[in-house]
């Protein structure tokens, strides 16, 4: 483990308890309410939240119909709060880049506000296309910011937050990363400092 992924366990773990409450829970509040009018699931679907935090987005996920809920993340204390807030949702510790799925196994997967904090995203891409099966759907919510404020936010306050952040995409540079991994995007949501990407795995 390096320090990049330390410093998210730590900082994630310090705010589990309260995360809904924190800036940061806040801010991604509204990323989570477009991945949820984004996705569209089915009876027993097998679903994915990568980065899954508090737990709060795949049970949202799970009540929109009777599918198999599943949900990652790298901070521990998290997990263990998801763990006894939806015990019917079975939760493990990972950072995302190597899931423990069975190729062609789910029908989505969704990561949001979380492709930033991954010391190398494209692994999480290419994993994301083996466990889909095929046609499945990938949900991609990031952070977006003007050229000049994406400047500021990668070398003034990333740095301070120390909270593990690589730097943010540009808009470009995502959709390369769905098709360079065999994804054929769906929608587009972009606006404001939000970006939401679905596509489907060919």
């Amino acid at each position: 483990m390096n320090k990049h992924e330390r410093d998210s366990i730590r900082k994630y773990d310090s705010i589990s308890k309260n995360y809904d409450e924190t800036p940061e829970g806040h801010f991604t509040a509204k990323f989570k309410e477009k991945v949820l009018e984004l996705c569209t699931v089915s009876n027993g679907d097998r679903v994915l939240d990568v980065g899954c935090g508090n737990g709060s987005l795949i049970a949202a996920l799970a009540s929109k119909a009777n599918v198999l809920a599943y949900g990652v993340d790298i901070s521990p204390n998290m997990v263990e709060e998801c763990r006894k807030k939806y015990g019917n949702i079975p939760f493990e510790v990972s950072t995302g880049e190597r899931l423990n799925f069975d190729d062609d196994s789910l029908d989505m997967v969704s990561i949001c506000c979380v492709l930033h904090h991954l010391n190398a995203p494209q692994n999480f891409f290419k994993e994301a296309q083996r466990v889909l099966k095929q046609n499945g759907t990938l949900i991609v919510a990031e952070p977006w910011f003007p050229f000049g404020l994406r400047h500021f936010f990668d070398y003034v306050i990333s740095p301070l937050l120390r909270a593990g952040d690589n730097k943010l995409f540009g808009h470009g540079r995502l959709k390369q990363l769905f098709v360079d991994n065999g994804f054929a995007l769906t929608d587009i949501y972009k606006k404001g400092f939000m970006q939401v990407l679905k596509a489907k795995k060919t």
